[in-house]
């Protein structure tokens, strides 16, 4: 059996294999392709974390969101994933670590440059207006919550046509905060703690987006390792573990 899909079972190895797949989250999260290895601050931290836990991981290449939580719910074997959120929905459908960083800091981005967004509108408003378009990731929390029924989220399929006013984006906040800037979506929500990175990475000037205070449109959960319910509880102990021994970094879950 290949290494990336060794099985862990209740009795745990002192040194198991743990497969981790992704969806990538540039700058916090990419793939290189020369090494086959995963680069950012969300690799290092959940590196560090699986290393004081005595887990040796094997990272797959990026896979798509929807695949990614799809395979996770049907929880053939242990997988985990990094920096999602815990929502309602889905405590009943995956195993979930203790937080990886503090609560987010959510805010909705916008073109300072937008003369149709006021000074400080909320997100409601925002959504109702048709002109607008909001830009969300596929399968995230927040087409959970503003896209779609929670109950629908990942394991359908997504709905043939979203509104016109709604765009589905295959990527992460770096990829939201791009498209805002090119003028391929109007508005999203992300995290603040996360946009200086972002922006610097991409060579946005600081003047080009503002932000709009939303600290309650997304979860008061930050990012967590999110696994199938087929991985040991031994190995979420561990992990849990090795989280408390590890420097809280600001991580917002997809």
């Amino acid at each position: 059996m290949p290494a990336a899909w060794a099985v862990i079972d209740d009795a745990t190895p002192p040194n198991p294999t743990l497969t981790m797949v992704f969806a990538e989250q540039p700058p916090l999260l990419g793939w290189n392709r020369e090494t086959q290895q995963p680069y950012g601050p969300l690799a290092t931290v959940m590196n560090r974390v699986a290393a004081r836990a005595g887990l040796t991981l094997v990272w797959q290449e990026p896979w798509a969101r929807r695949r990614l939580l799809t395979d996770l719910e049907a929880g053939r074997q242990p997988l985990c994933t990094v920096n999602w959120a815990l929502t309602a929905d889905r405590a009943n459908r995956f195993k979930f670590t203790e937080p990886l960083g503090p609560v987010p800091d959510w805010v909705l981005l916008v073109r300072t440059s937008d003369p149709r967004i006021g000074t400080a509108p909320t997100l409601p408003e925002l959504l109702a207006r048709p002109e607008l378009v909001f830009g969300f990731s596929d399968g995230s929390w927040a087409e959970e919550r503003y896209v779609r029924a929670a109950s629908s989220e990942a394991a359908s399929p997504p709905p043939p046509h979203d509104a016109p006013n709604r765009e589905r984006v295959r990527g992460g906040m770096s990829v939201l905060v791009a498209m805002i800037n090119k003028g391929r979506i109007d508005y999203a929500i992300i995290d603040h703690r996360s946009l200086d990175r972002i922006m610097a990475e991409q060579g946005i000037p600081a003047g080009d987006l503002r932000t709009i205070p939303a600290p309650n449109v997304g979860p008061n959960q930050p990012g967590r390792v999110m696994c199938t319910l087929s991985t040991p509880n031994t190995v979420i102990e561990r992990l849990n573990q090795a989280i408390v021994e590890e420097a809280r970094l600001p991580l917002a879950g997809d």
